[in-house]
């Protein structure tokens, strides 16, 4: 019998780039886009790439690097390259006291988010299979997108904009006044002869009651959604409570942070689209598991993307092999590390991308552009 092959070595890049014109919400504007990626190999030469979120604050790329150095990185060498869905839960079960005692769950979760990434990357890669051929049984070879967060300045014409750029589909900010999100909805359906498919974030902007009024109030412009209307850590009450009086679904999952929290919103139906994120908690084994649960009950699945060209292509592969008719978020802002980290086909045609084609996620950075974004990097073997 071979020997078992183990993880032997990761390399880690920050990258950043300044922006004029990045998404602009409730909760803070985004004037650099950052991105986190990570190569893990393993002792047979098998690799993979993943990503880990890190759009807030402007310098947090560099903060979950040195997490990544020390002492995540420690902690992943030597373990099995053999099954990929093992390794975050081993990793969160070992590292539980650690997590607890740095008061940092949120970063040691996108850092594991994009281990699991990497492991399942590389998994496909030694099959010399597409992830989503790994993941599921027919996948689908594309998958629809929607434009998010395009800019309301001459909010009038975007319809016909996106349309004419092939979306189906947006998703705008609210949770800034009740005049502004009115003003800004009323002008761009007066302008949407073709009803697009539209959904609505509030950044968790809003009280119980404010979100009731807001929704009821929203709800006449033909919502698909409405993403965190509410903190994410409201209670179970205040989100029933919410979902019982919204005329629209309620939709979440960016910052809900595991697979046992997923599932509780869906059985008691206070979310009827959850939005996991690849590289902010669960990587692909946490998107896949709280995906199937929701659609197994009758609820949606809408993919948070907010990064740059490797997690959005691990995104696409992830809801390919889910199916069930949802979306992945397509950043609508300028973001050269979403466009320039390397070739991948983002142009929708009728709200459909392709996923892309290859083994694994059928992305690899461009090293050139890895040297021209990079801010920092270590090496852990």
């Amino acid at each position: 019998m071979p020997d078992r092959t183990v993880i032997d070595r990761i390399e880690a890049f920050a990258l950043s780039c300044a922006v004029d014109g990045g998404p602009v919400s409730s909760l803070a504007p985004m004037p650099v886009r950052n991105g986190l990626l990570l190569r893990m190999t393993a002792s047979d030469g098998a690799w993979g790439w993943g990503e880990a979120w890190c759009n807030y604050p402007p310098k947090g790329n560099l903060a979950k690097l040195a997490l990544l150095e020390d002492p995540i990185g420690p902690a992943v060498l030597g373990r099995s390259g053999d099954d990929w869905s093992a390794l975050r839960p081993c990793l969160e079960a070992d590292l539980a006291r650690m997590i607890i005692h740095t008061g940092e769950p949120g970063p040691f979760a996108h850092c594991l988010a994009a281990l699991d990434m990497a492991a399942a990357d590389l998994a496909a890669r030694r099959q010399g299979v597409g992830l989503s051929t790994m993941l599921g049984d027919a996948p689908d070879r594309r998958v629809r997108v929607y434009a998010s967060t395009p800019g309301v300045d001459g909010i009038e014409t975007l319809a016909a904009r996106l349309s004419e750029q092939g979306h189906s589909g947006l998703k705008l900010k609210v949770g800034f006044d009740a005049a502004r999100d009115h003003s800004v909805l009323s002008r761009f359906r007066e302008n949407d002869p073709v009803g697009m498919y539209l959904g609505v974030d509030a950044n968790q902007n809003w009280t119980v009651g404010q979100a009731i009024e807001a929704i009821a109030e929203l709800s006449k412009f033909d919502l698909s959604f409405v993403e965190e209307p509410i903190s994410a850590h409201a209670s179970a009450a205040d989100w029933g409570r919410l979902a019982r009086n919204a005329a629209c679904p309620l939709a979440a999952g960016e910052n809900i942070l595991s697979e046992a929290a997923f599932a509780n919103h869906v059985d008691d139906g206070s979310l009827r689209i959850i939005q996991p994120d690849v590289a902010k908690w669960g990587g692909i084994s946490g998107c896949m598991a709280a995906g199937r649960h929701a659609l197994d009950r009758g609820a949606g699945v809408t993919l948070h993307y907010m990064g740059t060209a490797l997690g959005l292509a691990a995104s696409f592969h992830a809801l390919a092999a889910l199916g069930g008719g949802g979306r992945v978020e397509l950043d609508a802002n300028p973001n050269p590390l979403r466009t320039d980290l390397g070739p991948i086909d983002l142009r929708p045609v009728e709200g459909f991308v392709p996923v892309p084609q290859g083994d694994g996620i059928g992305f690899v950075p461009d090293t050139g552009a890895l040297d021209r974004f990079c801010i920092g990097r270590c090496e852990v073997k």
